[in-house]
């Protein structure tokens, strides 16, 4: 199977909740934040992001993440998620609150089998599995990859990552790509770079790069910019939304992106 040639290996019901210090706080400036996280016992060493307000008729479509250096810990990017969960989305992070190891692209696979599992019942009788989008940061964006062979995954985020292994499975690749990297000072920069000149014609892609690094701004306040694109991104895929696509237009120029696109044209919003 494709999904086996792409090797993972870093780079550098509703069931009760378990208390977690802080996360009362929550983050995230959308309009159904904050985001907050929880645990669940039927998804063991994972950390769900969700938002804090009703979000009424507003249907929530699902992100996987995986973390940098596959990070067991799921609070590794909590001010991207939070961010994210504050505009409507169930964000799932591989590996529990503070947890420590490292973890797996099936601990990936294992979020999207539960968001579909749960997706209409209880808590998340509002969240959508129909629309999955697997991203990750560095190792976890091979985690990432490795997902792009599942049907219920409709678009996969690239966050200073690359193929390390089979590097031109990418020339295989079907599925609309996001990718976020950090420059020529990103670790992950060349990869990145080689996975998104090899897509198929017809791939849709964004490419997005700003002098920031390796992992850039993940640590700030929402996300950073690093962030900003994630969610518009998002935002146009799973609900069309116009600012979303002026921004991935042409937008981002005033955050300092440098920007190349990929049969953009052909990427249908799935609302």
């Amino acid at each position: 199977m494709k999904s086996n040639a792409i090797v993972i290996a870093a780079l550098a019901g509703v069931a009760s909740t378990s208390p977690v210090d802080t996360r009362q706080n929550g983050g995230g400036d959308g309009p159904f934040g904050p985001g907050t996280y929880k645990t669940e016992s039927s998804l063991q060493q994972h950390t769900i992001y969700m938002p804090t307000k009703s979000t009424g008729d507003t249907k929530l479509p699902v992100l996987v993440w995986g973390n940098g250096a596959c990070s067991a810990d799921g609070r590794s990017n909590v001010q991207l998620l939070q961010q994210i969960a504050s505009y409507g989305y169930l964000a799932i992070s591989s590996g529990g609150p503070g947890q420590q190891g490292s973890t797996t692209a099936k601990m990936m696979t294992d979020s999207i089998d539960w968001a579909v599992a749960n997706a209409g019942k209880g808590a998340y009788a509002n969240v959508d599995a129909t629309k999955i989008m697997a991203a990750g940061f560095s190792c976890g964006g091979t985690e990432a990859y490795a997902q792009i062979w599942d049907s219920r995954v409709s678009t996969v985020g690239i966050f200073s990552s690359g193929l390390l292994d089979n590097q031109t499975a990418a020339s295989h690749f079907d599925k609309p790509i996001l990718f976020v990297l950090g420059g020529q000072s990103d670790i992950a920069y060349a990869n990145g770079e080689r996975d998104y000149k090899n897509l198929p014609a017809n791939t849709p892609a964004w490419k997005g790069n700003i002098n920031v690094g390796h992992g850039g701004t993940l640590g700030d306040q929402n996300g950073g910019k690093f962030g900003k694109a994630g969610l518009n991104w998002l935002q146009y895929v799973f609900r069309g939304d116009a600012q979303a696509k002026a921004y991935l237009d042409g937008g981002y120029k005033a955050d300092g992106w440098a920007v190349e696109t990929h049969a953009f044209d052909q990427l249908k919003p799935k609302v």
